[in-house]
């Protein structure tokens, strides 16, 4: 399947979604086409995501603190934070995903947990040192993102920090999806928080992605 065939499948089935009213039901959808070989999700990588790799090895923090990664998919960059020794809480709001996440990963040390970045329970809330997020909010509907962006904060502890990684795109230019690439605009933090780094990234090949690395932090 071509990836221009491969896009309409996905919009097709957020589409769907959208008019029954589950908006983000596309993901669970998706995700049982992966598990029954039926399609294959597009931010599928049998590696962590290179950008978080990046982040760990140069961090100066040691690891050990309370880590969290949103929208976790099929778990490859929970199972590498806990292999460096992070507490790591990993979650999604497919529950097929998770159960996807398990068996790839069985022997990873994570806490696998069902929830809506939109509505999050109090348990995950302020609880957490790092916090990882890597092409859900480009994924979520225009309609949501607004909503869905300022929560990802509400994860942090004092003094932690949010390394957020999406595709790029200037605000003159079509936002064409799911997944929809995202402008600088769209990022600003909301009120409380600093953005302690932005990086412009190229990614992958002919042509390479654009896209945004940007190093949030909660004020200790």
């Amino acid at each position: 399947m071509s990836k221009e065939d491969s896009n309409a499948r996905y919009r097709e089935l957020q589409e769907h979604r959208e008019r029954t009213g589950e908006p983000l039901g596309w993901f669970e959808d998706l995700y049982r086409l992966q598990r029954d070989g039926e399609e294959t999700v597009p931010w599928l990588r049998d590696a962590p995501n290179a950008e978080l790799v990046k982040w760990a090895e140069s961090n100066t923090v040691p690891p050990g603190g309370e880590a969290c990664v949103i929208g976790c998919g099929l778990g490859n960059d929970a199972a590498y934070l806990a292999s460096r020794g992070w507490h790591t809480v990993a979650f999604d709001i497919a529950p097929t995903a998770l159960t996807l996440a398990r068996e790839r990963h069985p022997q990873a040390p994570v806490e696998w947990v069902v929830a809506d970045l939109t509505q999050l329970p109090g348990t995950l809330t302020g609880q957490f040192d790092f916090v990882f997020e890597a092409n859900t909010l480009q994924a979520i509907p225009t309609g949501l993102r607004a909503l869905a962006f300022p929560c990802a904060f509400q994860l942090l502890k004092p003094g932690g920090a949010l390394l957020l990684v999406a595709r790029a795109r200037d605000a003159s230019q079509p936002a064409d999806g799911p997944p929809w690439p995202l402008t600088r605009e769209e990022l600003i933090p909301p009120a409380g928080f600093i953005e302690e780094s932005l990086s412009e990234i190229l990614a992958g090949e002919n042509p390479p992605d654009r896209r945004w690395r940007i190093l949030y932090r909660r004020p200790a």
